[in-house]
């Protein structure tokens, strides 16, 4: 599922990049979906890859850096580099106009979208690498611990019950 999600985001930005007809609704539900399925797999990550719970607050700064980076970094300057090379189209400058507006539909955001849809393309490689590194470990038993220590404790406690009462 890790590296699953981050697929179908990269797919889902692709659809809304190339302006295939009907692809808005199709990639609206694909990414609305990944989204909300990779914040509880982030946590899930953090837990069974680093094992503590303080890491957490590391990820819940993922969404909104990431949604900083991205939206206002990228997506903004990006846009408005769009919009003055409309205006200049039309024959006009920044001054002239009170807001930058980008009119000529799908390439206002391609260049952004197409920038998403690789940082989620390099999310699910990166993700797929752990994939394969983790393969093996969760081949095996991974509970193999868990259950071994309470038994030993148990004969423990026994063992100790015995002396005490035999003394």
């Amino acid at each position: 599922m890790t590296t699953l999600v981050p697929f179908l985001s990269c797919i889902g930005f692709l659809l809304i990049a190339f302006a295939i007809p009907g692809s808005l609704y199709i990639a609206s539900v694909i990414i609305g979906f990944s989204f909300g399925a990779q914040l509880p797999l982030i946590f899930t990550i953090i837990l069974i890859s680093l094992g503590s719970s303080t890491l957490m607050n590391c990820g819940q700064l993922a969404a909104p850096l990431g949604s900083y980076i991205l939206n206002v970094k990228i997506t903004g300057p990006l846009y408005d580099t769009e919009a003055l090379m409309d205006l200049k189209k039309k024959g006009m400058s920044r001054s002239s106009v009170k807001e930058l507006t980008c009119i000529n539909g799908v390439h206002c955001y391609r260049l952004a979208f197409l920038i998403l849809a690789g940082v989620a393309f390099w999310g699910a490689l990166a993700s797929l690498i752990l994939v394969v590194r983790t393969r093996e470990f969760y081949k095996g038993d991974i509970y193999k611990k868990f259950r071994e220590r309470p038994e030993e404790s148990a004969a423990e406690v026994d063992s100790d019950s015995i002396i005490e009462c035999n003394a």
